[in-house]
């Protein structure tokens, strides 16, 4: 079977998602189930070409087999793309369940149609859907995303598809009919800020340098591509591994530039000031969102993917009485230390004070330590020695939360804040960032702070977009009133 190199890694996704789930049925589904592309002439323009390119960056990073038919150059174009995610990938000509986008009616034995009209996404499973002609990306994107996950439901049978769907970006819930937003040009009043250019930032910059919007964009992440990215970094080729993260976007409209700062979020604000009007958080740990919300930007969008569902969430206010970030990443209880976490993971609780010295001073493993991992986890040391003399934060990176030690079968989720999704489920999140940034910008921001949760391992519900107040416990920093007076003093001057 034609597996990317880095499937280990997707497995670990599915694992967290697939009740029940183990390597060699996951193995199984993906040999025996074939999925596939099929689009016509009708499939033209910005919208469409949107729809299939993320369409083949989310499937070909999971699927080792692929149908990708339509017209000979376009197809052709997509097919290289998805040997350039994964260069093992085979093309073959039938698939058992598809995306069709265009007018073509039963490509595959289980077709879910996919369109897009400006902000919605289209997805039903009866009949083609519309593609509208507008040089907007966002429904296109959100379309790609929603039919992946329908694909994804069938090929593991977790649940049917979608029907008659129409799931709007501009109010981020799903809509009986289109709303058109206002028409005003897209250009950002102010210079934005998307910290974190991982799963969820790839995603979004996926949109906003496809979109027709102008202004000055910065990007900040300390971080390069490594192996275990690829299952998800939907901007990222095979080639891509070590290429720092903020070098992957690439603008295709001349109007949008694009500021790199490969730094911590600390060292950007350090250099670069703490006055923003724009900020969109696609960051990894609650602590760092929490962090972003304390530096007091004017307004901030917040994307996060978790076990069970996605979402964004709109910031426009500190100081009203509405949910600021920090708000909803407090802990309710005494939360466990690093050390504790690592040294349960590794199966060596006995070693916690060992483990906190290596966590706190970067020393590198030594083979007594990974024996005593190996007898507990009853992994073969082999398996572990790659990584004697490394961090102890790298083993438990790479080789627990990533999947390189444990088979898949004998993972168990790790701790919410080292949730690995699938491609699909970032990708949504992060489109749906870069929406409320371009929302904001044209003058139709909710007043208040608005939360968006989706859960694509079913079909859509409605009324997904709600109302988020503040904690009102007094411990939040939107209610201390030094910070307040800090943020009314920043913008305001008072």
């Amino acid at each position: 079977m034609a597996l990317a190199d880095y499937f280990g890694r997707a497995a670990l996704a599915a694992v967290q998602v697939l009740e029940g789930f183990d390597q060699d049925r996951f193995l199984e589904r993906l040999s025996s189930i074939k999925v596939g592309i099929a689009f016509d002439g009708k499939a033209e323009g910005p919208q469409a070409e949107a729809l299939l390119d993320l369409s083949v960056r989310i499937l070909s990073r999971l699927y080792p087999e692929l149908v990708i038919n339509g017209p000979d150059e376009p197809a052709q174009r997509l097919r290289e793309l998805a040997r350039s995610i994964n260069p093992a990938i085979e093309f073959i000509d039938e698939a058992d369940v598809g995306i069709a986008v265009g007018s073509l009616q039963d490509p595959f034995p289980a077709s879910i149609y996919a369109g897009a009209s400006g902000w919605d996404a289209l997805i039903d499973d009866h009949k083609p859907q519309r593609l509208g002609e507008a040089d907007n990306p966002l429904g296109a994107g959100a379309a790609a995303c929603l039919a992946s996950a329908g694909i994804f439901r069938h090929v593991f049978g977790i649940g049917p598809p979608d029907q008659n769907l129409r799931f709007s970006t501009f109010t981020q819930d799903r809509v009986e009919v289109s709303t058109p937003p206002p028409r005003k040009r897209w250009r950002l009043s102010d210079e934005a800020v998307l910290l974190g250019v991982g799963a969820i930032g790839n995603a979004s910059a996926w949109a906003l340098t496809r979109s027709p919007l102008e202004g000055r964009l910065h990007l900040v992440d300390t971080e390069t591509v490594d192996l275990g990215n690829l299952q998800r970094y939907v901007l990222c080729s095979r080639q891509d591994v070590e290429v720092a993260k903020v070098d992957i976007p690439q603008s295709s409209h001349p109007e949008l530039e694009l500021v790199r700062h490969q730094q911590t979020m600390q060292e950007f604000f350090a250099c670069e000031g703490y006055v923003w009007k724009s900020v969109l958080l696609a960051l990894d740990s609650a602590p760092d969102r929490c962090a972003a919300q304390a530096s007091l930007p004017a307004w901030i969008a917040n994307a996060w993917t978790q076990p069970g569902d996605l979402g964004c969430s709109t910031h426009p206010n500190f100081c009203g009485d509405d949910a600021c970030v920090a708000c909803q990443y407090l802990p309710e209880g005494q939360a466990p230390n690093e050390d504790e976490i690592v040294a349960q993971a590794l199966g060596i609780p006995q070693m916690q004070m060992q483990v906190r010295t290596l966590l706190h001073t970067g020393a590198s493993v030594d083979r007594e330590l990974l024996m005593a991992i190996s007898e507990s986890k009853q992994v073969p040391l082999d398996r572990l020695l790659p990584y004697e003399h490394r961090p102890i934060r790298d083993l438990y990176v790479e080789g627990f939360c990533g999947g390189a030690v444990i088979a898949v079968d004998a993972a168990a989720p790790g701790p919410r804040e080292m949730h690995v999704p699938l491609a699909h489920q970032s990708s949504l999140a992060g489109i749906l960032l870069a929406a409320a940034l371009i929302r904001k910008e044209i003058g139709a921001d909710p007043p208040a702070t608005r939360k968006t949760q989706v859960n694509l391992l079913s079909p859509l519900g409605s009324d997904l977009a709600q109302p988020l107040m503040a904690r009102g416990d007094g411990r939040c920093i939107c209610e201390d009133p030094d910070f307040r007076a800090a943020f009314e003093l920043k913008y305001y001057g008072e």
